[in-house]
This record gives C-alpha cells, structure tokens and sequence, in this order.
C-alpha cells in the first residue's frame, strides 16, 4: 500500500456514481475522491462539496488537475472512447463504464494505449462481481450439473420514463439501444463462465415509441462447447431490475433469479422435487446490484495500489462488445452470425 493516498476523479454523476462513490468511501484509509465532473454545473459543486473535492463541468479540466490518479467515467456509451483515451494520454489509470467503447476498434485502441504506458484499464461490469454468479463458478468448476447442454438468461427492467425524456440517451439513436446496453452483461457471464459463444441470431422490437432504438431483444446461439444458449433482454419490464439464468445439465440444472428467495438452487435429476439451496447468496432484490457495483470499484482501486491485474480484463468486455456488434449485424442481415 503506498503512503499517499490515491487521488480519484469521476466524470459523470448519474444514478450509478452513487456505488462507485460508495465503494471508494469504504476504501477511505487509501483512496479519497478529489475531482469530480458533470455537465451539471450545480450537481458537480453538490456532490464535490460532500468529499472536500473539487468541481469541474469540463471533464478537460479535471483530467489536467495533478491530484487526479485515476479516471472513473461514468457517461453515456458514446462518450467512453473519446474520454478514456484523453485520461490514459494523461497518464491516469482508467476504469470506464460497460460497454468499454461503441465500436470494437475503439477498445482496441484503448487496451493497446493502456498497455504502452503501463497504466490499469478495466471495465466497470458488475458481472464478476455478483455473488450468484461466483457461486455458479464453484458449481461449474466442480462439474456438479455435467455436462452443459442449455443456457437461458434475462436482464429486465424499466427504462421506459427515461427512454420517454427528449434529454437523456436511453433509446436514441444510434447507441441508447438495450442489446449494446443489457445483452454485453451476458456476453461477459458467456465468456467467463462458458468460454464464450460460436455465433448469434438476434431478435429486436420496440415497444416504447418514443424511443428511437430496440427496447427488447431476443438472442439464440451455442456456446463454445456446442451448448444451446437463448438471451433474452428488455428495458420495458416493470419490475426492480433483475436477471435470471438458467444452466441445464447432463446431471442437473440450476437456477439463478434475483428476485427469488432463495436466489439460487439446483436440481439433480427430474426426482429432485427439493432441490439443494446454495447458501451465503443473499436474497436481497435492491442491493445486489449495487454492492456488486461497490466490490467491481473497490477490486480496481487495490489493482492500482498493488499493481495486481484488476479481475475484469478489458479484453473480456471487448469480446462482450464483439458479440453485441455481430447480433446488430445479424438482425439487420437476418441470419446468424459467426463470431
């Protein structure tokens, strides 16, 4: 740990900053905000004042302020790339909101740039930090369900009064679409948990008619090992925000939803009635994605200080935006994609 205590500057104060803030104040005995930026002069001089920081409404000026260690870009999809790689120019390491860029050479740019100047750069995705999904790790690793023959998942929530406001992003052209925002989530858990995808066929609507983009889709495709995988994800559902995932077996199948209690159970073999509940998963339909948040700001800050491999690799979220921009190919070529 070093003496001094590393310097963060966030860019862009929307509801998800209040985890990222939440998770560096935990962290306070080596970290402390000194730098925060928002085109909304009077939100960034609110939030500021609560951490002794500073105020900017031009990410520009806080990128130039000498306290700032590390860049923390919480802004629309479009705005990452342009941002993320005026930080790492300035020698800042970088943690950018999912999805890493809009476009996959964009990433590329940014992984290749980091690692030249030698400068931590990772991808806020929540995914690997949601306890469900570590315990489906162990469960996986163990090889307890056997072989992996299917695998379901739906992110869902409601967008629809944001996607409904002329002024913000959600829904517009050409990057407020959910796939880009939602599906990447799954793409990620794919790559991790399964070794990623073989192709995609993709599905899009849209509900909202103020919206200018999709606001459901639907994916098939098969996994690395042949497996079966249908992504389902909807900004038009109203319910707390949730994701479900389903992983069927040879041996067994199990069941991840975030607004059942218990969260998560598997079954071994049709006879099963019972089941087995996998413990130490809180039910907790408000909070797990927002510790998740906590875990995946706090996991870069120790990247920094020991000098440690944060655990989302950027080039993981590359894949996850590759795959989001082959179901964009093949809905619009209507056929299926090979990744």
């Amino acid at each position: 740990m070093t003496e001094q205590k590393l310097g963060l500057g966030i860019i862009g104060l929307g509801g998800i900053a209040f985890a990222h803030e939440a998770g560096y104040f935990e962290m306070g005995e080596v970290c402390r905000i000194v730098a925060m930026c928002d085109i909304r002069e009077e939100e960034a001089v609110s939030r500021a004042a609560m951490y002794d920081a500073k105020a900017y409404t031009r990410y520009q000026d806080l990128l130039a302020d000498p306290a700032v260690d590390v860049v923390d870009i919480i802004v629309p999809h479009e705005f990452h790339y342009e941002i993320a790689k005026a930080a790492l120019e300035k020698g800042k390491h970088v943690l950018v909101e999912k999805p890493i860029t809009v476009k996959s050479e964009q990433a590329e740019e940014l992984i290749a740039l980091a690692n030249q100047k030698g400068l931590k750069f990772s991808v806020a995705e929540n995914t690997h930090f949601v306890t469900a999904y570590l315990k489906a790790e162990e469960i996986l690793k163990q090889g307890i369900l056997g072989d992996i023959w299917t695998v379901r998942t739906l992110v869902a929530g409601s967008e629809v009064l944001r996607i409904k406001n002329p002024n913000l992003w959600h829904g517009k052209a050409p990057y407020g679409g959910v796939i880009l925002d939602s599906a990447v989530h799954n793409f990620y858990l794919f790559k991790w948990l399964f070794g990623g995808v073989r192709d995609v066929l993709g599905f899009a609507s849209r509900i909202v008619p103020e919206g200018e983009m999709e606001d459901n889709g639907l994916i098939f495709g098969h996994l690395a090992n042949g497996a079966e995988y249908q992504l389902n994800v909807s900004c038009t559902m109203e319910i707390p925000w949730t994701e479900r995932v389903e992983i069927y077996g040879s041996k067994g199948g199990m069941i991840i939803d975030q607004l059942a209690d218990p969260v998560v159970k598997y079954y071994l073999g049709s006879n099963d009635i019972d089941g087995t509940v996998v413990e130490d998963v809180p039910f907790d339909p408000l909070g797990w994605k927002f510790n998740s948040m906590i875990a995946e700001v706090r996991d870069f800050v120790t990247a920094v200080i020991e000098d440690s491999p944060p655990r989302v690799d950027p080039a993981d979220a590359l894949y996850a935006l590759k795959a989001a921009e082959a179901v964009a190919q093949s809905i619009e070529q209507k056929q299926a994609v090979n990744l």
